[in-house]
């Protein structure tokens, strides 16, 4: 049977709430302070009577003991008291009593009034447990998206320092091809794991979605100790979560946002440490980074080398002009069409045309929704020109063409600049012809 608590040292009054309560429960009686906080201590009950009347017995003691140690939250607190003292009760109920009780007391109506606090408090155990499942992963036990997102915004009014930590597992997608899905669900426990372990305890900890898992450090001392998390976080990785077959380490890649120094709400922490998580997945994978301002770009230029088959390397093999290797070398530009043919020289001569596109509005940050219509007119412009041998490159605001037929270029870029004239009023083009150059021939 459930046990009941009684701190009653009058006897009539004890006899009086056991008959209520004996039925269906086992009383735990207590007519001193001591003996009764060391039973606080050592069991939770489902019911608890606190006599406040002056007497020998010091319920205010007991009373102070359940609110100093918070047992009060999980536990139906009530009390007796003598007399009907407005402002003694408000104090109670402030401590976080369910009840007073007054003498004399009417059995039908104490005993109702007692079948309510044990009723209610059932309820918000029930609707506890239910809200902490509406917030949990049921894979890893860790905090799901919502219950992430819910407790970091709380965070965020408090305007303290904070961190927040993007996670995305390498190469997933192999692990559940080549091992099995069962394989992939482990292994992602497995990091969820880890980063219990590793991260101080006070953090929010999420699996967010199949490979990604989020952090938010609420305390910290400076980003060295951050990084230090980041790093034993890796090691640990590769050292505890292993494949089947040993073949290869279980890897992540991090981006890190810091609040408030580079971001003032969720959604932008969330953007910018996804931005810098980006970077180190096009940078190696298996490390951790702090966001930078170009990690925005790169975010931007997610994608950059789909729809491409022409080996950028073997092309430039034989160049004239180290800046133009490097754009292309570090995925400064996307590739949006190729008209690429084998020719019978081996080596073949090419003209760049640079278009540095510029808002007028802001020179600095041009209006992506301008840009993108832009560089679809231009890209359909490629697609529908029967100028043969075209090559073109995109950036947010930068388009590379690359002609590898005499004079192509040049009617192109005019051609061009006619489709571009209605958007002229908002944006202005500076078409710089850059020398020629050789391309050595893919073979």
């Amino acid at each position: 049977m459930e046990r009941v608590f009684l701190a009653i040292q009058n006897f009539s009054t004890l006899r009086t709430f056991s008959s209520f309560l004996s039925d269906n429960y086992t009383i735990d009686s207590y007519s001193d302070e001591v003996s009764a906080i060391n039973a606080l201590q050592e069991n939770l009950y489902s019911f608890i009577v606190i006599d406040l009347s002056p007497s020998k017995m010091d319920g205010n003691a007991i009373l102070k003991y359940l609110v100093d140690s918070k047992q009060i939250s999980n536990q139906p607190v009530t009390v007796i008291l003598e007399t009907n003292n407005l402002q003694k009760e408000l104090d109670v109920f402030n401590m976080g009593c369910a009840e007073i009780f007054n003498p004399p007391f009417d059995s039908l109506l104490t005993k109702k009034r007692i079948q309510n606090v044990i009723t209610i408090h059932s309820l918000k155990k029930h609707v506890a447990v239910y809200e902490q499942k509406l917030i949990t992963d049921p894979m890893t036990g860790l905090l799901n998206k919502d219950g992430f997102q819910t407790k970091v915004r709380k965070r965020l009014k408090s305007k303290k320092p904070g961190a927040f930590i993007m996670c995305d597992l390498d190469g997933l997608k192999y692990i559940n091809d080549n091992f099995s899905h069962l394989v992939g669900d482990e292994i992602i426990r497995g990091v969820g794991k880890c980063l219990e372990d590793i991260m101080p305890e006070d953090s929010y900890i999420a699996h967010i979605s199949g490979d990604e898992f989020c952090v938010f450090l609420k305390s910290f001392e400076s980003q060295d100790q951050i990084a230090s998390c980041c790093s034993l976080f890796l090691k640990t990785l590769q050292s505890k979560v292993l494949l089947p077959d040993l073949s290869r380490p279980v890897t992540t890649s991090i981006g890190i946002a810091l609040y408030p120094d580079v971001a003032g709400t969720f959604e932008n922490l969330s953007s910018k440490a996804d931005h810098a998580l980006l970077y180190v997945k096009n940078h190696g994978k298996n490390g951790f980074k702090f966001h930078a301002p170009r990690d925005d770009r790169e975010e931007a230029l997610k994608g950059r080398q789909e729809c491409t088959n022409v080996n950028i390397d073997l092309m430039l093999k034989e160049r004239v002009g180290e800046e133009i290797q490097t754009w292309l070398k570090f995925g400064e530009f996307r590739i949006v069409y190729i008209t690429y043919k084998k020719y019978s020289s081996p080596v073949l001569s090419a003209q760049l045309c640079l278009l540095n596109i510029v808002d007028k509005g802001n020179r600095e940050n041009p209006d992506s929704k301008k840009i993108i219509s832009l560089n679809e007119k231009i890209s359909t412009f490629i697609k529908e020109a029967q100028y043969p041998g075209i090559f073109a490159w995109y950036s947010i605001n930068q388009l590379l063409i690359f002609s590898l037929k005499k004079e192509t270029l040049p009617q192109g870029v005019k051609h061009l600049k006619a489709e571009l004239a209605n958007e002229m009023n908002v944006l202005q083009l500076d078409i710089e012809l850059i020398e020629r150059f050789t391309l050595e021939e893919q073979i």
